[in-house]
C-alpha cells in the first residue's frame, strides 16, 4: 500500500539549499532584499548561460559580468568569488530539477509507468536546454575542487533518498523484490552513464538509449497490468 506521498512531500520540504547570497545577512542589512536578490539571480544565470553554451573554460569573472550586464566586482560582493559563484549555480539548477521531479512523484495516483515516461521527456528537455552538459560540467570540477565535490555529494544523496522512496513506495506491487538499496544505485549509474554519452554525441543508432528507456516504461505499464489483474482476482475470490 503507497503512503499517499507523504514521504516524498517530507522530503521534498526538508532538504536545504544554500542562499544565492554570498552572505544574506550583510547584503539584506546594506540594501533592499529584492535588488540584492534579483542582481544575484542575473549574475546567476548568466554564469548558467555560458556554461551551458561555452562550457567551464569560458566562466569566468569577467565573461559573466559582461553577460549579467553587471559591475565585475558585484560577483565578488555577492558570492565571494567564483568558487561561491559555482556554488550557487550548483545548487541553483539542482533544486529547480529536484523540486520538479519530487512534485511529480507525489502523486501517488498516477501510475508509475506515466511517471517515467514524463521523467523521459524532462531528460530530453534537459538535455536540449544544456542543463545536463552544465550539471556535468560541475561533477568534473569537482575531481580538483573539493568543496564542490562534497556538494555534489550531498545533492546525489538527495537524489538517491528521493529514487529510494519511489521504489519503495511503487515497486513492491509491481512484484519486484530487488532491495531498493540495489536498485537505486544501479540505475543512477546507468543513467549518468547514459547522460556522459549523450554529451559526447552518442548516436541513438549507435546505442539506442531512448529505446531502451521506452522499453522499461513499456514493461513498466504490463507489470502493472498484471498487478491489475491479480487485484481483481483476488477480490473476486474473496466475494
Amino acid at each position: 500500500m503507497r503512503d499517499d506521498g507523504e514521504k516524498i512531500r517530507q522530503l521534498r520540504h526538508t532538504v536545504k539549499w544554500t542562499s544565492t547570497l554570498a552572505d544574506p545577512e550583510r547584503e539584506l542589512a546594506e540594501t533592499d532584499e529584492s535588488t540584492a536578490a534579483s542582481t544575484a539571480d542575473l549574475i546567476v544565470e548568466a554564469a548558467i548561460h555560458i556554461l551551458g553554451r561555452e562550457g567551464f573554460q569560458k566562466l569566468t569573472a569577467r565573461n559573466v559580468a559582461s553577460e549579467a550586464g553587471t559591475n565585475l566586482a558585484l560577483i565578488n560582493y555577492y558570492f565571494g568569488g567564483k568558487q561561491g559563484l559555482l556554488l550557487a549555480v550548483y545548487d541553483s539548477l539542482e533544486r529547480q530539477r529536484f523540486e520538479r521531479q519530487a512534485r511529480m512523484y507525489e502523486d501517488s495516483h498516477e501510475p508509475l509507468s506515466v511517471k517515467w515516461r514524463r521523467a523521459v521527456e524532462f531528460y530530453r528537455q534537459d538535455l536540449d536546454e544544456g542543463f545536463v552538459r552544465i550539471h556535468h560540467e560541475l561533477l568534473v570540477q569537482g575531481f580538483s575542487n573539493s568543496e564542490l565535490a562534497e556538494r555534489a555529494k550531498e545533492r546525489i544523496q538527495t537524489w538517491n533518498d528521493l529514487l529510494t522512496e519511489v521504489a519503495k513506495d511503487y515497486l513492491p506491487e509491481l512484484g519486484l523484490e530487488l532491495p531498493a538499496s540495489v536498485l537505486v544505485p544501479a540505475f543512477a549509474a546507468f543513467w549518468y552513464g547514459m547522460e556522459q554519452q549523450h554529451l559526447i554525441g552518442m548516436r541513438e543508432e549507435d546505442i539506442p538509449f531512448f529505446a531502451i528507456l521506452q522499453r522499461f516504461g513499456d514493461w513498466l505499464e504490463e507489470r502493472e497490468a498484471t498487478a491489475a489483474a491479480d487485484g481483481l482476482t483476488e477480490l473476486e475470490s474473496n466475494e
